[in-house]
């Protein structure tokens, strides 16, 4: 099989030119007389920052209009990059997240328009946060972290490693993450491969967690079956993955980040919710639904799928 070349999982919107002038009213927007309520694009977008419009655009040649169309309007996925860095290292930190205007939500005129954007109300991130560290704190038995990283939310179940209630195996390619997670001091038990090469342990595991790893795994059919296979009958998979990464940058800060890039692209597939539900149907694999949360308007970037090894 010839290996997967890796993609991109972000792209720049830059500002165009300000609309200093603009109405954001359904009954008298200015979208219409700029001609971008029956755009069906979001090629181009309207932003709002401190009562301030823009038309913002992204020049992407690494997704098709129709996956921006469907990030960006379908999902409602846009983020203010607010750091500076060449690369976006600390999601809370690093961006703002943009949701489509209340003005526009009920306005008839919205699948055809490019919509609106402004600040989001509350952080969707830290609401995800809060879930998946209480979902994790509950863990007990033997656990699989596949793509462990530098094992971020090791503090929410530390203590359960501690006290036995948690017997911990992580599996990552990265030399530099099982370094880094065998220098915590805790009984980790610690794989040095991927996921497909992870063999031998047919039914060994209660719960298997891969947080934001999905999409970096090679192969996706393998992956998914290995994990399947690790699982008792009755144990859980949790599965955190995100859509592409839509950011809103200065010309100045994208051209640098792009520089920065040098093709060191990470992921394989930038699959949602909805495609790894599907291929999980068409691999005939053993698994159960029984958490969807896909990525949506009122969400962040990243979707969660709780599934139970039947």
């Amino acid at each position: 099989m010839t290996e997967p070349v890796p993609v991109s999982n972000q792209f720049d919107y830059e500002p165009a030119r300000s609309l200093p002038d603009f109405v954001l009213d359904p009954e008298r927007c200015s979208a219409r007389a700029l001609g971008l309520s029956h755009a069906r694009t979001s090629l181009v977008v309207v932003v709002c920052m401190d009562g301030r419009y823009g038309l913002c655009r992204t020049h992407t040649t690494c997704f098709s209009p129709d996956v921006v169309r469907e990030v960006v309007h379908s999902c409602g996925q846009l983020y203010l990059d607010v750091s500076d860095k060449p690369a976006i290292s600390d999601f809370a930190a690093d961006v703002r997240q943009l949701v489509l205007a209340p003005a526009c939500r009920g306005c008839p005129s919205l699948p055809a328009c490019v919509g609106c954007y402004v600040p989001a109300p509350r952080s969707f991130f830290e609401e995800d946060e809060a879930w998946l560290r209480d979902a994790l704190s509950r863990l007990e038995g033997r656990v699989l972290d596949v793509g462990l990283g530098h094992v971020p939310y090791l503090d929410a179940f530390a203590d359960r490693v501690r006290d036995g209630a948690i017997e911990y195996h992580g599996a990552d390619p990265d030399s530099e993450a099982i370094t880094a997670a065998a220098a915590t001091g805790l009984p980790l038990r610690l794989h040095h491969l991927t996921i497909e090469a992870f063999a031998g342990h047919d039914g060994a595991f209660d719960h298997v967690i891969a947080i934001r790893s999905f999409n970096h795994f090679i192969d996706a059919d393998l992956a998914l079956a290995r994990m399947a296979d690790c699982l008792r009958p009755g144990g859980s998979l949790l599965l955190i993955e995100s859509v592409p990464l839509p950011l809103l940058r200065t010309r100045r800060h994208a051209q640098v980040c792009h520089d920065t890039e040098g093709g060191g692209y990470q992921h394989y597939r930038n699959w949602d919710s909805h495609r790894t539900l599907a291929a999980i149907a068409a691999d005939r694999l053993p698994f159960r639904a029984t958490c969807h949360r896909p990525v949506g308007r009122d969400t962040c970037d990243q979707w969660f799928l709780g599934l139970e090894r039947q």
